[in-house]
């Protein structure tokens, strides 16, 4: 159940993250603000999956939080298709964030409940993906047919459609042992704050490269929507295996060798946007799909072995936000570079990668494995 609520979930927010900027640039607004749109969402972000995920290890429950999440975002989300003022979408966007930042902790920590917790974070990453490029095939059939409102539309009722799965999902209480370890003395310990810190800046990358890719595609190589989404989809499909094989990795070697290997993996998205190539956008895509599964499967399950079931909603809210806060800060000075050149703007960005996976592999050091819950 699980399984099928995060694939269309991930179905319906990440056609909105690419539908919202061309929706933009549609009603006449500026690479800044299109910018700043990724900036105050990862903002709200930031603090939304903390908050969230915390509050979620103390009640001790996560379906709640998960049917609370999609239903409250989803009652907003068919505004897209009406406003035409870029503040408003900015508005907007904000109070979607806050809700939605109740389901990643939850959702994390509920995966890891399985007795392979890698399998676990493996088929919540994967349904996650899998989500992704019905989204990306999604928005290249549709937009061959519909306008981008109607397309808000459409994608509104696939995140209602969320709820339904969810809804059978059994869950049992835990309660909290009283012989854990402070949860700030375990984010310091063995330099796990290394692995938030190196997510921070690879995130602060890659949405920033991402956050006019959009744009920059058919500025640069005149792709239309329809063909942009089908580029996009190149991501989503190559991570599905990626997550599988190196949730598998994650297993035999110490995962944060598989983090770090994602990391540096991700610098060569920007890089390779740069050659002026059409068939350049399609590699960057597929190197940028193969990279994610390698960074978020292995810093899951770093973490995951770094605490207890109880302690997961706040230790995966946290990176949720580190990454939150990657992305607030990437888009915004992807934004202000992008006003100079594009190239400009990816090189800066793939530095800022390559520098966040030098801090995983240096100061990050094995941790002793949490009680399996």
């Amino acid at each position: 159940m699980l399984f099928l609520t995060n694939t269309l979930r991930s179905m319906g927010t990440m056609s909105f993250n690419l539908l919202i900027q061309l929706r933009m640039k549609e009603i006449g607004a500026t690479l800044f603000l299109i910018g700043l749109l990724s900036s105050l969402r990862g903002a709200v972000g930031t603090f939304s999956n903390l908050f969230w995920g915390r509050i979620s290890d103390k009640t001790g429950r996560r379906k709640p939080f998960l049917i609370s999440s999609l239903v409250l975002a989803s009652a907003f989300y068919p505004l897209y298709a009406v406003i035409n003022s870029p503040l408003s979408i900015l508005i907007i966007s904000m109070v979607i964030a806050f809700f939605n930042g109740m389901y990643p902790p939850a959702a994390m920590a509920l995966s890891s409940t399985k007795k392979r917790m890698a399998l676990g974070f493996s088929l919540y990453n994967s349904s996650n993906s899998l989500g992704m490029l019905l989204s990306r095939l999604s928005i290249g059939f549709l937009l061959i047919f519909i306008d981008l409102k109607m397309a808000f539309v459409f994608f509104s009722i696939v995140i209602a459609v969320a709820v339904i799965p969810i809804l059978m999902l059994k869950e049992k209480k835990l309660e909290k042992k009283r012989e854990e370890k402070h949860f700030k003395r375990l984010v310091l310990e063995n330099g796990t704050w290394a692995v938030y810190v190196g997510s921070l800046l690879r995130q602060m990358g890659t949405s920033g490269s991402m956050s006019l890719i959009a744009v920059y595609l058919n500025d640069t190589f005149h792709f239309d929507a329809s063909t942009i989404g089908f580029i996009t989809s190149v991501n989503p499909l190559i991570q599905i295996p990626s997550h599988f094989l190196f949730g598998r990795l994650s297993e035999k070697i110490d995962p944060k060798i598989v983090s770090a290997l994602g990391i540096f993996l991700s610098a060569l998205t920007p890089f390779l946007m740069m050659v002026p190539e059409r068939w350049a956008p399609v590699l960057a895509y597929a190197t940028l799909g193969t990279s994610f599964g390698a960074f978020i499967n292995g810093t899951n399950n770093f973490l995951g072995r770094r605490f207890h079931y109880l302690q997961r909603g706040q230790a995966l809210g946290l990176l949720s936000s580190a990454r939150f806060f990657g992305a607030t800060v990437g888009p915004l000075l992807a934004g202000i570079l992008a006003e100079k050149s594009y190239d400009l703007m990816f090189s800066v960005l793939g530095s800022v990668i390559l520098l966040g996976g030098l801090v995983v592999l240096f100061f990050t050091r094995s941790g002793e494995r949490s009680p399996a819950s």
